[in-house]
């Protein structure tokens, strides 16, 4: 610990934060409180570094006792817990920062014994409201937005300043958008252009697909709104309002070229171009403006892309004063979207632009601060109940699970249970069926095996088993296939999508990366199992034939985004020689990669967490709980990870855990509602 400690540069930190009449109990009290953060970082999934960090921004005032530079420096720990949790504002003072204090303040304080966190992050608490009432640390801290300094106070919340002026900013932008005239043309050529798409509908594996009532009113609304908010839970039809989107704009005088598609990922992006570029093929019988769609190959970019990122120079190119050419942004999967990257959006937006806002605000939000769609769609719920001053129109109706099926009702069923948080002992039938042994498994609705009675491992054997072994895929994996000039021919690329597809029928989704329940122990676990069952060691490489693998990173040379899935086969190329390779679905063609030229960026995803799961959908899906309650545990988590699964879902864990999850609804302490709210009370 001492060298560790050295590394970190803390020693330095502290020798020059004691003055020289310091007494020796001060400086002792100091570094053990440091090493004490540093030791705590990990359970919030955070740097040891960050013990170092807030000591040097504490270092900023040089006038603190220590008493109150520890308090200084376990605020700002506090923030950056917050922050990396995704609030943007934590509640330090008041009866609301009792519980998030307690919470992130018990493991920074050393708390040996149970109870005694709670008191010790009690007594902290109160050390830290001394330093904000007296108005200490007036180098770090700012009492006034005017007042630039690391961190702000504006009573009972502490902030980050950038991501103060980032809330404010968005607010401001959404705002005028909100408020702006925003009718494209009249009401009477709208409804006959929205008409003319619902008499033209695409089709899907041979099956019409008609907008619904709900769906009408949301595709009607991106062409009278400046901002349009569309949120709807799995399988509720969002792709498809896209595309309607798109064709009525077409109709209504805006042309291709002016329409900006976008979403957080590079998988999210890829499928929605799919999406379109199937549904405009085929419509049965398309419009002028429909063929003129058609023409112009709109491409969906990530966010990134559509704002011009430099990676190299850490730029954006569009912004406030280079905004983008678009007339209309569409973006889906907004659930994704953090604040700085919405910030970033909104301001680039041309004056008179118009902005269509998909996702689902129940869903988890971005992995970074912020949870900009859920705080949009509840900002402006009021009002909604009328369709002339509705600014959010929520899709109800699911159509990924079938809820004429008994399954696919079950699923819908618990998926609505865990969204309001109820889960009780006495529901009749039980929502969840109890298993006593993996080989009791129906995969149908939804199942529990409680790992307090059955090991992680057995279950693992009966999926293996019953989930991913089968012996006419196990054949084809282990074909060789040809790899010309022309990439596959017709009859292995279809050999090779029956592999995929029976590797994306199932997915074990995780919590966690790591842990004894986590992705990486999951997929290495699977991974042996295969090789035992292949009698065969490994290629170099570290895959087999026909594993399921996927991208973790955007890969732009190559048109893999982060989150595409595949699989490896052995291939034999022009020259003769032969050797596994990573095979992805581009369109109606597989083609393969060297793995070598992947690199790191190519995973095993037998499992995978549950935020990578985001946007996609299995028939059957596993979820594996923590061994213990986790804070990353909550009802969002949950109902992401149900609501991936068609026709069965397993949930392996203790019930004790699951019922924890449920009741923890993931708290993010964010301002951008309260900003919209109190503006619009204003105006």
């Amino acid at each position: 610990m001492d060298k560790l400690y050295a590394n970190l540069g803390l020693a330095t930190v502290i020798s020059r934060l004691e003055p020289d009449r310091a007494p020796s109990a001060d400086a002792t009290y100091l570094r053990r409180q440091l090493r004490q953060i540093e030791a705590a970082m990990p359970a919030f999934n955070l740097d040891p570094s960050i013990a170092h960090l807030a000591a040097e921004i504490a270092a900023f005032d040089e006038a603190l006792t220590v008493d109150r530079r520890v308090a200084l420096i376990m605020l700002i720990v506090a923030s950056m817990v917050a922050l990396s949790e995704g609030s943007t504002r934590l509640p330090v003072t008041g009866p609301q920062a009792v519980e998030p204090l307690a919470r992130i303040l018990g493991p920074l304080c050393g708390a040996a014994e149970a109870g005694e966190d709670r008191e010790r992050a009690a007594e902290m608490a109160h050390a830290i409201a001394r330093v904000l009432d007296e108005g200490a640390a007036s180098a770090v801290i700012a009492r006034s937005p005017d007042d630039y300094r690391p961190l702000l106070y504006l009573p009972p919340f502490i902030y980050h300043q950038r991501i103060r002026i980032a809330e404010v900013r968005l607010a401001d932008r959404l705002r005028s958008l909100l408020q702006a005239e925003g009718a494209l043309s009249t009401a009477h050529e709208t409804a006959a252009a929205v008409a003319d798409v619902c008499d033209r509908p695409h089709w899907i594996d041979g099956r019409e697909i008609k907008l619904s009532s709900e769906q009408r009113d949301a595709v009607r609304d991106a062409a009278i709104r400046r901002l349009a908010i569309i949120s709807g839970g799995p399988g509720t039809g969002k792709t498809s309002i896209v595309l309607a989107i798109v064709r009525l704009l077409a109709r209504l005088g805006i042309a291709p070229a002016e329409i900006a598609l976008a979403a957080p990922t590079g998988k999210a992006a890829h499928r929605m171009g799919e999406s379109l570029r199937d549904g405009l093929a085929q419509v049965r019988e398309p419009a002028p403006a429909d063929r003129q769609i058609i023409a112009a190959r709109v491409e969906p970019l990530t966010m990134h892309r559509l704002l011009g990122f430099s990676p190299a120079r850490g730029v954006f190119l569009h912004h406030r004063n280079n905004p983008l050419p678009a007339k209309v942004v569409i973006v889906d999967e907004c659930s994704m979207l953090d604040l700085n990257l919405m910030q970033r959006l909104a301001a680039a937006l041309k004056p008179q632009a118009r902005l269509v806002l998909i996702g689902d605000a129940d869903q988890l939000p971005s992995v970074a601060a912020g949870a900009v769609f859920r705080d949009l769609v509840a900002a402006v719920a009021d009002g909604d109940d009328h369709a002339e001053s509705r600014i959010c129109t929520r899709l109800t109706q699911s159509y990924r699970m079938n809820q004429a099926d008994e399954s696919g009702r079950a699923i819908f069923d618990f998926a609505q249970r865990i969204n309001q948080g109820a889960l009780s002992a006495a529901d009749q039938p039980p929502p969840l069926p109890e298993r006593e042994t993996p080989g009791a498994l129906r995969f149908a609705g939804v199942e529990l095996i409680d790992t307090t009675r059955c090991s992680i491992d057995e279950f693992l054997d009966h999926w293996y088993t019953e989930k991913i072994r089968d012996r006419e895929i196990d054949a084809l994996a282990g074909k060789v296939y040809p790899y010309g000039e022309n990439g596959f021919d017709h009859q292995s690329s279809a050999e090779l999508q029956r592999v995929q597809d029976h590797a994306a029928a199932s997915r074990i989704l995780c919590a966690t990366r790591v842990l004894a329940t986590g992705a990486e122990r999951i997929n290495a676990a699977l991974h042996r199992r295969a090789t035992a069952a292949a009698n065969r060691a490994s290629d170099p490489v570290g895959f087999l034939p026909g594993e399921p693998i996927m991208i973790v990173r955007n890969d732009y040379d190559r048109n893999l985004f982060n989150g595409d899935q595949g699989i490896i086969a052995r291939v034999k190329r022009p020259d003769g020689s032969e050797s596994a390779m990573a095979v992805f679905t581009h369109g109606n063609r597989c083609e393969a990669f060297h793995i070598s030229s992947i690199g790191e960026g190519l995973e095993l995803c037998y499992a995978t967490t549950i935020h990578k799961a985001q946007g996609s959908e299995f028939d059957a899906v596993a979820i594996v709980m923590p061994e213990r309650t986790l804070p990353l545990l909550t009802r969002e988590l949950l109902y992401t990870a149900v609501s991936r699964a068609r026709k069965s879902v397993v949930l392996v864990g203790s019930i004790e855990t699951i019922r924890a999850a449920i009741g923890r609804k993931g708290t993010r302490y964010c301002g951008l509602a309260e900003l919209l709210r109190v503006a619009d009370a204003q105006g």
